[in-house]
């Protein structure tokens, strides 16, 4: 799904720029993501939202039914446990560029002057209350479909 998207829906939060929510823990991960200080995609390396692209805003989604998936994994593995099924090092990568291959697609379509934030909470955006903001739900711990997104911006000069 591509959906074009007023500057007003875009909800910002320093939390995301400065990195504080890629140090938040989570399971297995003490200190935070481990990407966090490592990739140039990734806080501290990024810049602001408003300092990199301006309006037209397009929200790009994949949606991956988690749901179907697990099904399907507990059929191949029948004694693997949920968790084990639901997994994101089997499923994410494959999702991730599906979703990457239609942002950079639709990109592309648009023009010269477009660009892509891959991770758009790496620059500010806080994508659960943008993608609301707009009428699309995303879960924060989803068990039927799980949505990806990127959004596409013109870039500043």
């Amino acid at each position: 799904m591509i959906k074009k998207i007023e500057s007003n829906a875009i909800s910002l939060d320093q939390r995301a720029n400065n990195g504080k929510w890629c140090r938040l823990s989570y399971y297995n991960h003490p200190h935070g993501c481990p990407n966090f200080g490592k990739r140039k995609s990734c806080p501290p390396f990024t810049k602001n939202f408003l300092d990199i692209i301006e309006p037209p805003f397009f929200l790009v989604i994949e949606e991956f039914n988690i749901d179907l998936y697990i099904k399907k994994m507990k059929e191949k593995h029948p004694n693997w446990t949920d968790k084990q099924c639901r997994n994101l090092l089997y499923w994410q990568k494959g999702v991730k560029k599906k979703l990457k291959e239609k942002a950079y697609e639709f990109s592309g379509y648009l023009g010269n002057g477009y660009t892509v934030l891959e991770v758009p909470e790496a620059n500010g955006v806080n994508v659960f209350q943008t993608c609301n903001n707009v009428g699309i739900m995303l879960e924060r711990y989803p068990q039927k479909i799980i949505k990806k997104v990127m959004i596409i911006g013109k870039k500043k000069p």
